[in-house]
């Protein structure tokens, strides 16, 4: 006859760890994405903007596992410079009004059409920490809208992020290397303790984007996360080579931008002309320089 004399040995707790085990191994099989974002939130915001667009034309894409909304918006010429894939920020839409909207209509006035596209969010609610795991389901929506654009007969493509749609941006390009993505634009980016959350940390994959072209806009009036992290990015991008990159700050201007919007897509419009533009020639460099406007 078995005795047990550790409290931790008892035939009922052994019984608790059997289903906690259980309990784990169930939740492991289950797919990702069905733990992963807010997919009843996502509607709610597909309807708000569908009731709402007046420029571009909404579709639906798919990641390998789910559909989810872009909007595309034509370069209003006949032979655009190229796309921009824009990326928005923590659990908002794309089109949001600030950042994303301005320059999803924006640029296609200066002749760079836009796919901007719904990425993963959660509950109001939700914790910072909390987006880390949405990062991966982020690689395969950024491959679907690249697909898109490349099937549209795109060959210059380049990424934008604001605010968290940087820092999925970095992870797709340093995770994939992508060669059909030319440049990276980020706005309002932040570089976060790489010991809490490395996959936010932008600086730490913008080391990795060898010789991609990168701008780095931020406002003189940004959230600190941007600010204390000015240097941290500078060096990042220096690191990695490209001779077109450049880091920007706005006077004035905050993080979401409101009153600067023409001067933020002003800038963007010209470093894409030099970086990555059809009037790109080699000797034409920015030298990985630090401006302000």
């Amino acid at each position: 006859m078995l005795r047990f004399t550790d409290n931790n040995h008892q035939p009922e707790n052994i019984m608790k760890t059997v289903i906690n085990s259980l309990i784990l191994v169930t939740l492991a099989l289950i797919p990702a994405f069905l733990l992963a974002s807010d997919f009843e939130r996502e509607q709610r915001w597909q309807q708000q903007v569908e009731d709402n667009l007046f420029e571009g034309e909404t579709l639906m894409l798919n990641d390998g596992n789910v559909d989810f909304l872009g909007i595309y918006t034509e370069a209003g010429q006949a032979r655009p410079e190229g796309a921009v894939l824009l990326l928005h920020g923590r659990g908002v839409h794309p089109d949001w009004p600030q950042v994303i909207s301005p320059l999803r209509t924006g640029l296609p006035e200066q002749g760079w059409t836009t796919l901007s596209l719904q990425m993963p969010v959660l509950d109001p609610q939700a914790a910072l920490d909390a987006y880390v795991p949405l990062f991966d389901e982020a690689l395969g929506r950024i491959e679907a809208g690249i697909d898109y654009l490349q099937e549209q007969g795109f060959d210059r493509i380049v990424l934008l992020g604001h605010s968290m749609g940087n820092g999925m941006a970095t992870h797709y390009l340093a995770t994939t290397r992508d060669p059909r993505v030319k440049g990276f634009i980020g706005v309002g980016m932040s570089a976060d303790k790489p010991g809490l959350r490395s996959v936010m940390d932008t600086a730490i994959a913008l080391r990795k984007l060898a010789l991609l072209p990168v701008l780095d806009v931020y406002g003189s009036r940004d959230i600190d996360l941007v600010l204390d992290s000015v240097g941290a990015r500078f060096d990042a991008i220096r690191s990695a080579g490209s001779p077109r990159s450049q880091q920007v700050m706005l006077r004035g201007s905050d993080h979401f931008h409101d009153g600067s919007e023409e001067k933020l897509t002003s800038v963007i419009v010209d470093w894409l002309g030099v970086a990555v533009g059809r009037c790109w020639a080699d000797n034409n460099t920015l030298a990985a320089k630090q401006r302000s406007y």
